[in-house]
């Protein structure tokens, strides 16, 4: 079958299932991509829902991804509908729209749609915790020494301005156990200490955490633990309630493929209440008709994007339709056969070969004077987008095929070898 066959089924059932029509159930969406298989030509096939050339090929899903074109269509509909007609009347569809797509990707996560706030990205949501959490003077917060700034500087921020205590915590560069991980965390805690803040996935190493083990040891001491999920929404099949976290944060941009200023914060139900939000606008107040409920509080931000907050739901029904484990196993294959091809070129790596300690952030050893050109030339040379942070940094995702990863070791053995 032709590729252009293949994408127009793939978008039809897409759109059978986010217009839902046709008469097909979500169940008998995804068994019709199912059955398909998982070999390469599947992975063609989804290739092909995105607009990007091979003369540059994206690999650095950890800072922006591509949206599906479906979902790119989509808020370009949407927010034509709202030039020609902007009235509070035509717009009062997009309520229904944000709380759909709210309870798709609450459903993901295995939480409730009452814990989601649908913000503008994890900086947003990490500092919505971070200026929120009612701590005192004294306090004691451990935050990983390879957290994302906005997990991290805007934590020592808020200690200058508050007078809290903000350690941060290192750990093994090239971990062999998980032990080792969960110690370096759990050795740190203190009498005082009310919040243990941490990245699933770290953006400067690529290196995994053992989330839920620390997890039950913090909250052992009575400590919120917030996550910062950036590395790990949309390339994971992540279950909050099986991690156990208190918060979460993530962005729509990056591994979910979704529209751009679009991202989570997600608060354990029973933690809403005692959580100040950043910013008042309408929808905070005491009239029961016009306040937010449940962590909506969180996104009392003023006019948003309607046309943006709605493609979060067609990104979603497409990550349902393909399914998150799958994507799961995709990243890892691509990873893994990115890691190993640049091992065999004899360089060495910063991100763990094992999946049990990384995903899909991979990062090689380079030295900072030369990164900057490094990265230059595999764009301009090879055609291929990644980043000089932490080392060399390519990311690849499910829009991402295996020629792609061959390429991309191809071009990193001829630069650095």
């Amino acid at each position: 079958m032709k590729k252009t066959q293949t994408r127009r089924e793939f978008l039809q059932t897409t759109g059978a299932l986010t217009l839902g029509g046709a008469g097909m159930t979500a169940a008998e969406a995804q068994q019709q991509l199912a059955a398909r298989g998982q070999d390469e030509s599947y992975w063609d096939m989804v290739r092909a829902q995105f607009s990007f050339t091979d003369d540059a090929v994206p690999m650095n899903a950890a800072n922006l991804c591509p949206s599906f074109r479906a979902v790119a269509e989509n808020v370009s509909l949407l927010t034509a509908d709202i030039d020609r007609d902007c009235s509070f009347n035509n717009r009062g569809k997009f309520g229904d729209l944000l709380e759909q797509a709210r309870s798709r990707v609450a459903a993901q996560l295995n939480v409730s749609a009452d814990e989601i706030a649908l913000v503008r990205n994890t900086s947003e949501a990490n500092n919505i915790i971070i200026g929120g959490l009612p701590l005192q003077t004294g306090d004691d917060v451990l935050i990983w020494d390879q957290n994302h700034p906005t997990n991290n500087v805007a934590w020592e921020v808020r200690a200058a301005r508050y007078g809290l205590r903000v350690r941060k915590v290192a750990t093994p560069e090239s971990p062999q156990a998980a032990r080792e991980l969960i110690d370096a965390f759990a050795d740190e805690f203190r009498d005082n200490t009310r919040v243990l803040a941490i990245t699933h996935v770290s953006n400067v190493s690529g290196i995994k955490l053992p989330v839920k083990e620390l997890t039950r040891r913090a909250h052992e001491r009575g400590i919120h633990v917030h996550l910062d999920g950036a590395q790990t929404w949309g390339a994971m099949a992540v279950d909050l309630r099986d991690l156990d976290v208190d918060s979460y944060s993530a962005s729509a941009h990056k591994w979910y493929m979704g529209p751009k200023e679009t991202g989570l914060l997600y608060v354990q139900e029973s933690l809403i209440g005692e959580i100040w939000p950043s910013v008042v606008a309408p929808g905070w107040g005491n009239d029961p008709q016009t306040t937010l409920t449940g962590a909506r509080k969180f996104e009392s931000l003023g006019q948003r994007d309607d046309a943006a907050l709605a493609g979060l739901g067609v990104t979603a029904n497409i990550h349902d339709l393909i399914g998150p484990k799958r994507i799961e196993r995709r990243i890892v294959h691509l990873a893994q056969r990115l890691k190993r091809g640049i091992a065999a070129a004899g360089l060495d790596l910063f991100t763990p070969m094992a999946p049990e300690f990384s995903h899909g952030v991979c990062i090689t050893k380079l030295n900072p004077a030369r990164r900057g050109e490094t990265v230059n030339r595999l764009y301009e040379e090879y055609g291929i987008a990644g980043a000089a942070t932490g080392g060399l940094r390519l990311c690849p995702t499910i829009y991402n095929t295996e020629a792609h990863i061959d390429k991309a070791v191809a071009a990193v053995a001829a630069l650095l070898s």
